[in-house]
């Protein structure tokens, strides 16, 4: 029986240091993510409606000092350095809520859908000015702001629809 107690009790010493030695390891690239966006690509003229839509994560990377958007799949689907940003805004718009209101209930319309925008405004390798709109998820907006504005040291211009 002393045997077991003791057993136990040395497992339940180590096990703490081994999963904090593991935790430790898989966390060495200091990036910052965000679930849920959506990275919208305008076409040649600059319409973003008119372009696709890709689905995916928004990834602050620390260590390379670049802006990845990786589609679900993990592949990457943008990707802007730090000193190649030279504007940032966001927007949060809001409509209402037609469709609900039809279909649902007249109470929709009191209601209004937010949409939340980074927009990212760069010179690719060739020194042309480009842009990227990213839909952000309403629970990560504000985090995705700060950390944009903590990782590249520019201010974030922040703009209110109604």
């Amino acid at each position: 029986m002393k045997k077991i107690l003791i057993a136990v009790t040395a497992l339940l010493l180590v096990t703490p240091l081994v999963y904090g030695q593991k935790a430790a390891d898989t966390n060495k690239r200091d990036t910052h993510r965000f679930d849920k966006a959506e990275y919208l690509q305008a076409t040649a003229t600059g319409q973003r409606k008119a372009g696709n839509s890709v689905k995916g994560t928004l990834v602050f990377d620390t260590e390379r000092k670049t802006v990845d958007f990786l589609q679900e799949t993990g592949s990457p689907a943008l990707s802007i350095k730090y000193d190649a940003i030279k504007n940032m805004t966001y927007e949060k718009a809001s409509k209402p809520r037609m469709a609900e209101a039809v279909l649902i209930s007249p109470v929709f319309l009191l209601s209004n859908s937010k949409k939340h925008y980074l927009t990212l405004q760069y010179t690719n390798d060739a020194g042309d000015g480009q842009f990227a709109i990213i839909h952000l998820d309403k629970k990560n907006a504000r985090e995705a702001v700060a950390c944009a504005e903590a990782q590249t040291g520019k201010k974030v211009e922040q703009i209110s629809e109604k």
